[in-house]
């Protein structure tokens, strides 16, 4: 293993201690904030694409941009617009 996939390695075991500890902490609140993010990305994510076909800006909608709407709620569907209209 060279140095770069023992970095990912291990920033993926830190990330994955993190979430089992938060939700450990308070499953609840975990799953309430998730549920948030989930419902707020999917509303953004329809409003972006209804509105934004006006200015030439569509986001399609599939199980990929769902799920970065889902978990990343808001700022993961202005990442999909971002990603649509400069770099693709």
């Amino acid at each position: 293993m060279n140095n770069v996939q023992i970095a990912l390695t291990l920033a993926l075991v830190i990330v994955g201690i993190y979430l089992i500890s938060r939700i450990a902490k308070d499953p609840m609140a975990f799953f309430a904030a998730l549920l948030r993010n989930i419902v707020t990305g999917c509303v953004a994510l329809l409003v972006i694409d209804y509105l934004g076909k006006s200015v030439g800006i569509h986001v399609p909608l599939n199980f990929a941009s769902a799920g970065v709407a889902g978990v990343l709620g808001v700022p993961g569907v202005a990442a999909l617009a971002v990603l649509e209209k400069w770099i693709i």
